[in-house]
């Protein structure tokens, strides 16, 4: 809001308001002058069909008794306002807009302003837009990027309604000042203190689907016969769970590797090409994290620490650029949150994104090392991988994701790792806290959104491979090609998926006991079958994939067989001859 003001029988001023509402962008309130203070209360009222009808007020109180306003400017980063109208000091006013590429400037001409010290001038603004509110999926995303609010602010509250048909909340952040219910909706209010740094962001509809179909394209150069191995979508623990409608052709073996990837195994002629084709569906879950909670460092269990704390390529945890800064960042009487969400906003801070990556193709990975030396601009995937290694280099374990996120807003939401053929994928992190687990950040979107993605991911990201142990393996979808001229990713928003592909289903059949030790020790051997589309999981220690096979000893007498799906609930199969 741009405010202009008049001093009173002397030379015409001008005292100037920024104030620049964003709602794809960052907000920004900077005061030039301290004539007077100023209070706003915005509401954004959402329809069920997802308009919001919005609200701005503004309380002037002037501090000087010559010092009167005179116009008022609004500028919001949306170019679709429609049925904008205007109030100052009670009456009527004819708002002028001024319409530009991504923006509108709204200006209203303030009437019967008060004159004095300690008298106040009031401004209302309402319009409407269906930018707030966006409905991806089965999802509802809400979002109200962030505010920087001057010192002679001395209030900004924002309320916002949510209708109760959006579903069920899935995340909001940050947490509201109060929260309940009114008139069949959800009603939310913020004050400065809660949404100053982050904005406010929130998701409701419960779980996204999302169908994919992946081609692998493998080959065997060797005049040998070879094994090659893919990784494909796969479980993960309060994020996503994936049902496989097709796998063909069926891998002679499956199994996962220590970043728990999914990977099939196929036996391939020598020369011989083959084409894996992998279809089914995602429910993609958003976990929210309380940034103050969290276990310390000295808590993580030392495997973790060994496997995902190492220097590797692009993850340089000994260079001095990286050690200097996990430094001075590292709080050891902190928790594992509280440091990463400080490697997380020193790169927010610092690291600016390349926004031309993209359109010039194949992009090349430069590493943290790089990107905590040079000054540039960067993908991605240099984002990632500075958390990754500043996090490592802390003594926290971290990690890469590799996978394909969805986004309505290109410029604030950048993908950029370009690969052939025209897929295009996403890089984003997780840090491991010994009290919420893995936790998956993205210090790229949150840097360009202004949004928080650091307490939680939307479910807008679906993962492909997670690489820890290595930061070039496994490949990701997409990378598996037999030229660079064709698509091999189809991935697509859902509104429904069904409930019966998601449960987990076994044929549990008695076999003859060939051994004596079992025996002897009153068990009896088992036949597993997982006839499902979801993996099964710890059945008596073995993890059990769709279309796969599994043997094992249970106690005899024992009529049933106990197994657990991803998110850990348990579940039990009954045992036929």
């Amino acid at each position: 809001m741009n405010t202009y003001f008049k001093k009173i029988g002397r030379t015409l001023i001008t005292i100037i308001l920024f104030t620049n509402i964003f709602l794809l962008s960052n907000l920004v309130l900077k005061t030039e002058a301290s004539q007077f203070m100023i209070d706003y209360k915005s509401e954004y009222n959402i329809s069920e069909s997802g308009e919001a009808e919005i609200t701005h007020n503004a309380t002037i109180t002037n501090l000087q008794n010559d010092v009167i306003p005179m116009n008022y400017t609004l500028s919001t980063m949306d170019s679709d306002i429609y049925q904008a109208s205007a109030e100052t000091n009670g009456k009527e006013t004819e708002p002028k807009l001024n319409k530009k590429e991504g923006s509108t400037d709204i200006t209203v001409t303030i009437k019967d302003y008060s004159i004095g010290e300690g008298r106040q001038n009031k401004i209302t603004i309402k319009y409407k837009s269906k930018s707030v509110a966006v409905k991806s999926g089965n999802i509802w995303n809400i979002y109200i990027p962030k505010i920087q609010i001057p010192d002679d602010t001395t209030a900004y509250d924002i309320k916002i309604l949510i209708p109760e048909s959006f579903g069920s909340k899935v995340f909001l952040s940050p947490e509201p000042t109060v929260e309940k219910k009114e008139d069949s909706k959800y009603v939310f209010y913020f004050t400065k203190d809660t949404f100053e740094s982050t904005g406010i962001s929130a998701a409701f509809g419960g779980f996204q689907p999302v169908n994919f179909k992946i081609k692998y394209q493998i080959q065997n150069n060797s005049i040998l016969p070879a094994i090659k191995e893919i990784a494909l979508p796969s479980d993960i623990k309060n994020y996503q769970n994936v049902s496989y409608e097709k796998i063909n052709p069926i891998p002679f073996k499956t199994g996962y590797d220590k970043d728990k990837n999914f990977i099939a195994y196929y036996i391939l002629k020598p020369k011989q090409k083959t084409e894996i084709e992998v279809q089914g569906t995602s429910r993609i879950i958003a976990k929210q994290i309380n940034i103050n909670s969290g276990g310390k460092i000295s808590e993580i269990n030392n495997k973790l620490i060994k496997n995902y704390t190492g220097s590797q390529k692009y993850w340089e945890t000994k260079s001095p650029y990286i050690l200097k800064i996990a430094q001075e960042l590292k709080k050891e009487d902190q928790t594992v949150v509280y440091n990463a969400k400080m490697v997380y906003e020193f790169i927010k801070n610092n690291l600016k994104y390349n926004f031309e990556a993209q359109s010039k193709g194949m992009v090349e990975r430069k590493g943290a090392e790089a990107a905590a030396s040079q000054k540039n601009t960067w993908t991605c995937m240099e984002f990632t991988d500075l958390f990754i290694a500043i996090t490592r280099a802390m003594g926290i374990p971290a990690r890469e994701i590799n996978g394909y996120a969805f986004t309505s807003e290109e410029s604030n939401k950048p993908i950029s790792i370009s690969l052939d053929g025209g897929d295009t994928l996403h890089s984003w992190a997780e840090f491991y806290d010994p009290y919420n687990g893995w936790v998956q950040v993205d210090p790229t979107w949150g840097t360009t959104s202004g949004l928080d993605y650091f307490s939680k991911l939307d479910t807008n990201h679906f993962a492909f491979v997670r690489k820890g142990i290595s930061s070039e393996y496994p490949y990701s979808a997409g990378t598996y090609r037999f030229s660079d001229n064709e698509k091999l990713i189809e991935t697509a928003l859902s509104q429904t998926s069904s409930d019966e592909d998601f449960v987990p289903l076994l044929k549990v059949t008695k076999v003859f006991n060939f051994s004596p030790f079992h025996i002897l020790t009153k068990k009896i051997k088992v036949r597993v079958e997982n006839i499902g589309k979801v993996a099964v999981y710890d059945v008596n220690g073995i993890n059990i994939l769709p279309g796969t096979i599994k043997y094992t000893y249970i106690k005899k007498g024992n009529d049933g067989i106990i197994f657990k799906d991803f998110q850990g609930n348990t579940f039990e199969t009954k045992i036929t001859e």
